[in-house]
């Protein structure tokens, strides 16, 4: 019934996610971001261990995005995993890696 008919998708944004290095991306994105943390960089006690951080299955590592560890961001065990403390990635501009582009 739909063969033949491409439907293009906007942006995916994958937030402390769960098992990521399962499965597979959707493809027909126009872009693809993961955020959380860095579990090379973060010390332990920092890190999400809600959903412990690897890299969604096939994602380039340039499009992981970690949480910035400057101290305004709250880590932590849970603090990493809470969506409430994912404000930061609207604060990025038009410019920076895992940009948040605003629907039209």
């Amino acid at each position: 019934m739909f063969k033949g008919i491409k439907i293009k998708f906007g942006r995916f944004y994958i937030i402390a996610p769960e098992n990521a290095g399962s499965g597979a991306i959707p493809n027909g994105f126009e872009e693809i971001w993961q955020y959380g943390c860095n579990e090379n960089r973060d010390p332990a006690f920092l890190q999400d261990g809600v959903a412990p951080q690897t890299i969604a299955k096939d994602l380039p590592p340039t499009n992981r995005i970690y949480i910035p560890n400057d101290g305004n961001v709250p880590m932590g065990f849970v603090e990493s995993h809470r969506i409430a403390n994912y404000g930061w990635i609207f604060q990025k501009t038009v410019n920076d890696p895992g940009y948040v582009k605003t629907r039209k």
